[in-house]
């Protein structure tokens, strides 16, 4: 996450300034990540809270991301990087493990 965050946060930011809209939405992946930490922690082994918990991170995730882009933090590819680093450090470990 954090080698996501620096090739895809900081490099554009560094190339072409701080007032760019594409780069990584460090929100976006601090918060699926403290979601995913929740979820790994508490909720794991509540088969019936699952599914809410999903629609529940869902919802969050979509907000957090209209946000950013209303507030004119982000554009749409923005996010989407910032959904896709999340997505790989996340879920890119355990297919890793589950491949074994």
């Amino acid at each position: 996450m954090i080698i996501g965050i620096l090739v895809f946060k900081t490099l554009p930011m560094y190339l072409y300034g701080d007032n760019i809209l594409f780069d990584a939405s460090r929100h976006i992946v601090v918060l699926s990540f403290g979601l995913y930490f929740l979820y790994y922690l508490i909720i794991q082994n509540k088969e019936n809270w699952k599914l809410n918990y999903i629609i529940f991170s869902t919802g969050i995730l979509c907000f957090m991301a209209v946000q950013r882009i209303i507030a004119g933090a982000h554009n749409e590819y923005g996010v989407l990087l910032g959904f896709a680093v999340a997505g790989f450090s996340i879920f890119g470990p355990l297919w890793l493990e589950e491949r074994k």
